[in-house]
């Protein structure tokens, strides 16, 4: 089994989707990046994106973006929060294979300006999400 990084600056779902939060920063001030861990991609080709439509807004836990496999399988993204979607990554798009080889960074799949009434209340902290994840994890 290898050992998967999870960086500390995100906040997780038990459906292997991720958002970036800023240090210090109000949490609904600003549009967030939202992606998805290597543990849902678990080392497949990806071959293709369907990204949500920038100015619609999605709910937390709904299905919001699909990743296309070299296998012909799609694996739903669903939302970490609830919000408006602002921007996607056009890089990912593009070259769908960002999002294997880079899911915390490069290959992160959209901005979500959350609502008002949003939270982290749900989402797994990086130690959480390694304990769900029940295997070997860098911090």
């Amino acid at each position: 089994m290898r050992a998967r990084k999870i960086p500390s600056d995100r906040r997780y779902t038990a459906t292997h989707s991720w958002v970036a939060l800023t240090p210090g920063a109000n949490f609904s001030d600003f549009p967030l990046r939202a992606g998805v861990t290597d543990r849902a991609l678990d080392d497949i080709g990806v071959v293709g994106v369907d990204l949500p439509a920038v100015r619609s807004t999605v709910d937390a836990g709904s299905p919001c973006a699909v990743i296309w496999s070299s296998a012909r399988t799609a694996i739903t993204v669903y939302a970490p929060i609830g919000g408006l979607i602002t921007m996607t990554n056009r890089d990912a798009t593009a070259d769908p294979a960002l999002v294997a080889e880079d899911p915390f960074h490069a290959g992160w799949l959209f901005a979500i300006l959350p609502v008002p009434s949003s939270s982290t209340y749900g989402l797994l902290t990086p130690a959480q999400y390694a304990t769900e994840l029940n295997e070997t994890v860098t911090l």
